[in-house]
């Protein structure tokens, strides 16, 4: 039984990192640049390459060591772990294959080509084209997870009925997973558009980073709620309001 409650804690702990890195990276990244780029991406050439290389290896590792639910075999065709797992992969592949260099970016470039390193300075169509794909294979699988299992549950209708709690979080979780999915699918849209139609179409200089960041704190907050960083909150103000009345 120990066991047992030392495994589900450590699967609060991984759900609260992976929420709360998901809220700091557009901050970190955004702050120790001190500007906007078009992209979360485009910070890997700038000095908030630490941020963003460091908390997406830290999503891909904990994603990957993740469990979650078991899957029915009735009614479910993938687990929780078979989810993650993808998104994990995925999100690591985002790191090692970097998106190609801009215009903001082009000294770091520059100083990759000439060491010897250009891959990660690059303008290679097909480089681009696995950053992409793999940023949005995460994006789809946290969205996924937050609408699709988060809301998963072991009470009968009647119970759920009565857990109005349970019922709330449910739809924080929906409403947040259909968040990350219409954030993806106006990037998608508008890729789809610039790469197939119109070469030169964009809705703005920044609808790629303000679309990412959207979906990044939705599944964020979802992540912290699912891993009950509420109730620590709520437990810590309680103590330290005790406290003070002493």
């Amino acid at each position: 039984m120990k066991k047992k409650q030392d495994i589900q804690k450590s699967y609060y702990r991984i759900r609260k990192a992976i929420g709360l890195l998901g809220i700091l990276l557009p901050v970190l990244v955004l702050v120790a640049y001190g500007g906007l780029l078009s992209s979360i991406s485009h910070y890997y050439y700038t000095r908030s390459a630490v941020f963003f290389i460091a908390i997406l290896s830290a999503f891909g590792l904990f994603l990957i060591s993740y469990k979650g639910y078991k899957r029915d075999e009735d009614t479910e065709i993938i687990s929780d772990n078979w989810i993650t797992h993808i998104a994990g992969i995925a999100v690591l592949i985002v790191v090692l294959f970097p998106t190609s260099c801009e215009e903001n970016t082009h000294v770091i470039c520059k100083m990759c080509e000439e060491f010897g390193f250009p891959l990660f300075g690059h303008d290679i169509p097909w480089i681009s084209t696995v950053h992409l794909v793999s940023a949005a294979v995460f994006l789809f699988a946290m969205g996924y997870m937050s609408k699709c299992r988060f809301t998963k549950t072991y009470l009968d209708e009647d119970e759920l009925k009565k857990d109005r709690k349970k019922r709330n979080r449910n739809r924080l979780y929906k409403i947040c997973g259909w968040i990350v999915w219409i954030a993806l699918g106006i990037l998608i849209l508008e890729f789809g558009v610039k790469y197939l139609l119109y070469p030169k179409f964009q809705m703005s200089d920044y609808d790629v980073f303000i679309f990412e960041t959207v979906a990044v704190l939705a599944f964020g907050i979802s992540w912290l709620v699912k891993g009950e960083a509420m109730e620590d909150i709520h437990k810590l103000t309680t103590k330290l309001f005790k406290s003070n009345l002493k």
